[in-house]
Parts: structure tokens; C-alpha cells; sequence
């Protein structure tokens, strides 16, 4: 399969498109966009485990080197865009503040190019040269008002105050001890770093088959049994981390989206646990060739239908 031939990404039926309410995106206190709440007490069991999370944040760091590569940025653009909620929920926590917003972990803009012509400026951060070039040519790469910057979050230079910082699927590769700080003095005060996570299918009849498919390829990449558990985007919390004072979240309704299977296919190399160079061209193939024939059973004249639900968290780092 030759990525660069591959076009495009999944499309939101006309439609379909889920309405917002607003109404519905409440704090953990039932409160709606807009109020704090103190920092969440830590207790010694998750102070251990951040500590344990630290101490391999080096082999984090290495697997999040992968998304420098030519083809995962190349396949990155076939990941499903967030749904206009998302958008919307997003320029709500705005409120007040100054209508500048940094995107953390940008990849190819994905975020940023669908918040730009609605604020006044996007930063746009992310060490992956491939991914900014991706993300330049795709539509609102080239807006006036969004400035690539291709650097880590960690080391780069922010230009705040900044009304909003997002994260979409990006913040699990950062240095959580070093960006909180660094985002605390970048963000306006009472400003929110919101982090996001749901590009992929809600809830789809084909999950389970498409799970064990990637925990037996998992597996023999790494030569011994690897199995994980999903993250449920209704419980699971996104971020827990004594520098960051959980504010809410809130979950997208369905949105309905349909996307060839080829596509969907590449997508996946887009992952930093499936890409081309750490499965090896061959393993890569077979995986294509299985997965495809899993999913064609699903699909109609080649295309998917699916949904998918997005998980905000918003919330204030702390200094």
C-alpha cells in the first residue's frame, strides 16, 4: 500500500453531524464551562505510580520518536477529525480570555487548523518536522494566524499569554513534571489546558475481533504476550497529576463517520505501536492483509460507518 496515494480521511456524513448542547458538558460538581475546582487530593498509591510513570518516561520518549518518521505522519492525516462539538466545546472554555491558544503536541494540525480562522492566533507545537510539513499542506495549514513551531513542548519557546492550551491524543508523551510548570506560566490567569482523546471508532461492532488482532501482532513484535485495556473514554481519566487541578470533562455525543477501509487500514500505522519501521515491512504487509479481510466483513462496497465519541478534560496546571 503506498500511503501518498491514499486520500482522504473520514468524512462526517451530511447530516449526520451530532448537535451541540452545551447544557450537557458539566464539571465533576454539575457545574457548567467556567469553574474550578481545587486540586484533586493524591494519595500515596498514585503519588508511587507517578513515580513509576517518571522513571520510564525515557522509554516514552523513545516510542514517541516514531511520529518523526515520513510514513506515520503521511498516515496520521487518515485519523478521523474531531466532530464540531469538540470545536465548539473547545472555544467555550475560551470564555473570556485572550483568543490566542497553543496546540501541545500538534501532530499535523489537526486541532489547530480547525480552531485558527475562529480565534486570533494558534500556536502550533511539535518536534516532528515531517508532521508540520504534513500539517502545512492540509487545509488551514497555511492560515496567516498559525505559526508552526517545531520543537518539543518541553524546550520551546511559548509567546503567551496564552486563552486556551489543547492536547489532542498528545500529552501521554510529554514530561508531565516539566510542561505543567511550563503551561502554568504560559496560560493567562484562570486560562485551562484542555486535554482530548477519541479519534478512533466508539463502541464499533468489529472492536473486539480488531483488539485481538493487535494484541497478537503486539505480541510477536515483542517476542512475549501483550495484551492492554482500552481506555474507556466515559471513566478513565485523562490526566492525574498532583501539578494539575482537574476543573471537568465532558463526552461528545456520537458522530457518525464512514471511511474506506484502506484507509482505515493505513490509519493504524499512524499508532506509534504499528508503524512501518518498528513492524518491519513484512509484518507490516501481513497485518494490512489481515486486517483488511477482518473489517471487509463489515464494510459496504468498501467503506465503514461507525461512530465516534470524543473525551474533553479540562483543568488548571499548577506552578
Amino acid at each position: 500500500m503506498i500511503l501518498t496515494r491514499v486520500r482522504k480521511i473520514a468524512r462526517t456524513e451530511p447530516g449526520l453531524q451530532s448537535t451541540l448542547d452545551v447544557a450537557r458538558c458539566r464539571d465533576r460538581a454539575g457545574r457548567s464551562f467556567g469553574h474550578n475546582r481545587p486540586a484533586p487530593l493524591i494519595s500515596r498509591k498514585m503519588k508511587q505510580g507517578m513515580s513509576d510513570l517518571n522513571s520510564s518516561y525515557e522509554a516514552i520518549r523513545k516510542r514517541g520518536e516514531r511520529f518523526a518518521e515520513r510514513r506515520v505522519a503521511e498516515s496520521y492525516v487518515l485519523r478521523p477529525p474531531y466532530s464540531e462539538e469538540a470545536i465548539e466545546r473547545l472555544l467555550a472554555l475560551l470564555a473570556e480570555h485572550p483568543r490566542v491558544l497553543l496546540d501541545a503536541g500538534c501532530g499535523t494540525g489537526k486541532l489547530a487548523r480547525s480552531l485558527v480562522s475562529r480565534v486570533d492566533r494558534v500556536d502550533a507545537v511539535d518536534p516532528s518536522p515531517e508532521m508540520i510539513r504534513i500539517g502545512r499542506s492540509e487545509p488551514g495549514g497555511g492560515h496567516p494566524s498559525l505559526r508552526w513551531i517545531e520543537s518539543g513542548v518541553e524546550g520551546a519557546v511559548l509567546e503567551g499569554p496564552y486563552g486556551l492550551a489543547v492536547a489532542g491524543a498528545s500529552f501521554h508523551w510529554f514530561d508531565a513534571d516539566i510542561v505543567l510548570p511550563r503551561l502554568a506560566s504560559a496560560l493567562a490567569p484562570g486560562a485551562f489546558l484542555a486535554l482530548l482523546s477519541g479519534d478512533a471508532p466508539w463502541e464499533a461492532a468489529w472492536r473486539d475481533a480488531e483488539l485481538e488482532l493487535y494484541f497478537e501482532f503486539a505480541s510477536r513484535m515483542r517476542g512475549e504476550p501483550v495484551r492492554w485495556t482500552p481506555v474507556d473514554l466515559e471513566e478513565t481519566p485523562l490526566l492525574q497529576h498532583p501539578g494539575f487541578a482537574t476543573a471537568g470533562y465532558c463526552l461528545t455525543e456520537p458522530t457518525k463517520l464512514r471511511q474506506r477501509v484502506e484507509d482505515y487500514v493505513a490509519c493504524q500505522h499512524s499508532r506509534a505501536s504499528f508503524t512501518h519501521e518498528a513492524m518491519g515491512e513484512t509484518l507490516a504487509l501481513e497485518f494490512d492483509r489481515e486486517l483488511e479481510q477482518l473489517l471487509d466483513r463489515h464494510a459496504r462496497d468498501g467503506w465503514l460507518q461507525f461512530e465516534q465519541r470524543t473525551r474533553i478534560e479540562w483543568g488548571r496546571p499548577l506552578s
